[in-house]
């Protein structure tokens, strides 16, 4: 089975190349020092260098959790669609990292002053693993220069009148001139890492940052010259999860339920496929998170279907992908309401059902499906 939060064996090695890098720095250092005090008699020097050590063992201590906090982003594969207010998750990030260097008794400083405009704005998208890529890539920021200062800026990018894309950037000098800044990206940052892995600190949250931000659909990139460091990253608006994120054979799946349903096999049943599991709200799908997915094969419904809106909703995501296929708790729905008339690629499950039951109403969609895509394909060279 393919697993879509995978990493090529290239950016493994650059990756680990990096963080052997950083926890050698601070643990060389602890063990240099101690021998060192192991032959000292002058009180005085002992003392300093213990400081170092203890230093030392904080930074190499910090090291190591992150280490965990990379791995562990291995087993966190659901993602959560929310509408997230970026300024508002701007500045909690930015007073979260104050804090943190505050404690530290380390200066950093964040230039950051939104328009209202830019106040107002709103993406759909997991929003811890959002907050957390956020953290973690003003911490790597840190290290961009020596004086701890860098400038945030975020803009949302425009085709045609449409949004498209939220860009966030961060960057040693200020950037003046915002729309030339994309087409300057020449590394990306599996290079980058290898680039900047001498760079104490930068290294592990860049690995971090660029993890996270292949689980909730964005693009990381780097610019680095001898005058500006720029991170570069981009959240798709309307076309989340696009065909550069996923492989061919995996399919989108939207699971829309307020609560998780503890006791139910249809998780298990889940991980027995090549889905990529994304979960929203019954409020979200109605403020159409489905629909900012680039394509939805598959909506699983646990929450009752009375709200008209709800129905909108379903209206709406069909004219956008009309191949797109629902899988229904059976007490959700009124079998009576004229949505259900009006569409036939319905299928029900009941959450009650042994393992066995559900993967045959998978495994129906998925017949369903691989026909739907046949007749899409002879209607397209009968057209042609």
């Amino acid at each position: 089975m393919m697993n879509h939060n995978s990493i090529s064996l290239s950016e493994t090695n650059v990756v680990t190349s990096s963080i052997s890098h950083e926890l050698n720095t601070p643990l060389n250092a602890i063990i240099g020092f101690t021998d060192l005090i192991l032959e000292e008699e002058s009180i005085e020097d002992i003392k300093a260098f213990a400081a170092i050590i203890k230093n030392n063992s904080a930074l190499l201590l910090d090291k190591i959790q992150k280490v965990i906090a990379l791995n562990s982003l291995d087993y966190e594969n659901d993602v959560y669609l929310e509408e997230v207010s970026v300024s508002v998750l701007l500045e909690r990030s930015q007073d979260i990292i104050a804090k943190e260097f505050g404690r530290n008794k380390r200066l950093f400083s964040i230039n950051c002053n939104p328009t209202a405009e830019e106040q107002g704005v709103t993406v759909f998208s997991d929003k811890p693993k959002l907050e957390k890529f956020l953290n973690h890539l003003l911490l790597g920021a840190f290290y961009l220069n020596k004086e701890g200062q860098v400038f945030l800026s975020f803009n949302v990018v425009y085709k045609n009148g449409v949004k498209e894309a939220l860009q966030v950037l961060v960057s040693e000098e200020q950037l003046t001139n915002f729309s030339d800044i994309k087409t300057c990206f020449e590394e990306d940052v599996d290079a980058a890492l290898s680039t900047l892995r001498f760079e104490d600190g930068i290294g592990i949250n860049l690995a971090i940052c660029h993890k996270i931000s292949k689980k909730i659909g964005g693009h990381m990139c780097l610019k680095i010259n001898s005058n500006n460091k720029v991170i570069s990253f981009e959240l798709p608006v309307g076309n989340l999860y696009g065909t550069n994120n996923l492989p061919d054979t995996e399919f989108r799946v939207l699971v829309v339920e307020d609560e998780p349903i503890s006791s139910c096999a249809l998780d298990r049943v889940l991980a027995n496929y090549p889905f990529m599991v994304i979960r929203t709200s019954a409020q979200g799908f109605m403020a159409g998170a489905a629909e900012r997915l680039a394509k939805t094969d598959i909506v699983i419904i646990n929450e009752e279907i009375k709200d008209l809106h709800f129905k909108s909703a379903i209206d709406k995501l069909f004219k956008k992908n009309p191949e797109v296929a629902f899988l229904i708790e059976e007490s959700c729905f009124s079998r009576e309401s004229d949505i259900f008339i009006r569409h036939n690629n319905f299928f029900y499950y009941c959450r009650n059902s042994a393992e066995a039951q559900i993967e045959g109403a998978l495994d129906r969609i998925m017949k369903y499906r691989a026909k739907e895509m046949t007749n899409t394909y002879k209607q397209s060279l009968n057209a042609g």
